[in-house]
């Protein structure tokens, strides 16, 4: 990874190219090259049929078959994100977050990766991977002493406050 950029600026623009696609699960992996991220999408229940009016039917009828999804139909996403692309992506962000003032929400994944990326920059280690799965994460970094250590966090509020007091 590039050393100007710590692993909260890494893992910000990762999240923010990730929310869109309302990700319940995952597992990224940090390497030079990039990062690879395996997801599982937030599956959206079918309306019931008591739920489907006539009038929606209809317009399924009527309207044009779409072309076939590019994301599979298992919910199964993966992903890989170049230096160039977290790069162009952190750049975007930030003139985004210039105009738009006010202070981020703290529960979204681009700010949960951020503060991710924060405790291992505050450890001053060296990212390998996370797998957040609903409210736990799980952080496996390679400490400022090169032993592998694995964080785990049954929610994310003590992660957060662990950043804040360490």
């Amino acid at each position: 990874m590039p050393p100007s950029l710590n692993f909260s600026q890494i893992l910000r623009p990762v999240g923010q190219m990730l929310e869109p696609l309302q990700i319940e699960s995952l597992s990224l992996r940090v390497d030079e090259g990039g990062v690879s991220v395996r997801a599982q999408k937030r599956q959206t229940p079918a309306p019931s049929a008591g739920e489907v009016s006539l009038r929606v039917t209809w317009q399924l009828f009527r309207r044009k078959k779409p072309e076939p999804e590019a994301q599979p139909s298992s919910g199964t996403l993966e992903l890989r994100y170049t230096q160039d692309d977290i790069a162009r992506m952190d750049t975007e962000g930030q003139t985004k977050r210039k105009g738009a003032g006010g202070s981020p929400e703290a529960h979204t994944l681009s700010q949960i990766l951020r503060a991710v990326g924060a405790f291992v920059d505050q450890k001053q280690g060296r990212l390998l991977g996370v797998t957040i799965e609903g409210q736990d994460i799980a952080i496996e970094y390679d400490s400022a002493l090169k032993r592998t250590l694995v964080e785990n966090s049954r929610s994310l509020h003590s992660m957060i406050t662990g950043l804040r007091c360490n």
